[in-house]
């Protein structure tokens, strides 16, 4: 009885216990700069489903292929099927038709992590850009973010690196100014438009100005990836503080350009 159940232990659990913290690992280095895997419940569940199927398969593949090559360890499947996760180059060669059907589930799973990954960084990024009263409020919070970016990358981050992430948070920081800059000109184009011509706004000229704006939010939601990417969990509390500050804070702050 007790070797019956050592039997079942290392040639079915083991190489699942093995498998767990293998495949995790190769999530993390799959998905480093494209998400957080623990950033929302959802990006946790679908991260964790990946973990439980591929466990699941190196513990299958462990009870029903070992049986007959005894002579591989049981915790060497384990460790096979979570490094499975690292990307590949793409070759010429297609894939068997029976390991493209064995890993249909798997690839549908990741699939499937990579999108909710996309749509909770899309999500917090919209909500950190919405609600600013004027196109100024929101030019104030995209430079204390532009800001605090460049103060990151010099602190932790490498030659290479700092370069890279410091060029395209200007970039991305004159877009958005550029599309402030453009909405208030036309903010008081029409205002003194209507002024002068004694009249409310056209509807016409309302949409205009809502297209303007949203194209500044867009585009401070666009800089604020950046902060998603290379920033941790943690940060979003920094980014949450700098957008709750009050405007005043801004005049005694250096400019980030």
């Amino acid at each position: 009885m007790a070797g019956d159940q050592t039997s079942v232990f290392s040639v079915w659990i083991l190489p699942a216990v093995v498998c767990a913290p293998v495949t995790w690992v190769c999530l993390v280095y799959r998905f480093r700069g494209q998400g957080r895997l623990l950033g929302t419940v959802r990006s946790a569940a679908s991260a964790l489903a990946v973990v439980l199927w591929t466990s699941a398969m190196a513990a299958l593949a462990s009870g029903l292929l070992l049986p007959h090559a005894s002579a591989v360890p049981p915790a060497a499947v384990g460790i096979v099927a979570g490094a499975g996760l690292v990307p590949k180059r793409r070759t010429e060669q297609a894939e068997h038709p029976v390991m493209a059907i064995l890993t249909l589930g798997h690839s549908l799973l990741i699939s499937s992590l990579m999108v909710r990954l996309q749509t909770d960084r899309a999500d917090w990024c919209g909500r950190m850009a919405a609600g600013f009263g004027s196109c100024w409020e929101l030019d104030v919070f995209a430079d204390r973010v532009a800001r605090h970016l460049r103060s990151r990358d010099v602190s932790s981050r490498s030659s290479k690196g700092k370069s890279g992430l410091t060029a395209m948070t200007k970039e991305r920081y004159e877009e958005v100014r550029t599309a402030v800059q453009h909405a208030d000109i036309l903010e008081t184009e029409i205002e003194k438009a209507c002024m002068d011509e004694q009249r409310e706004r056209t509807r016409e000229e309302i949409g205009r100005t809502l297209r303007a704006f949203g194209e500044a939010e867009h585009l401070c939601a666009y800089l604020l990836e950046l902060a998603h990417a290379h920033g941790k969990r943690s940060d979003d509390r920094k980014i949450l503080e700098l957008r709750r500050q009050p405007l005043y804070a801004a005049a005694a702050e250096p400019s980030a350009r």
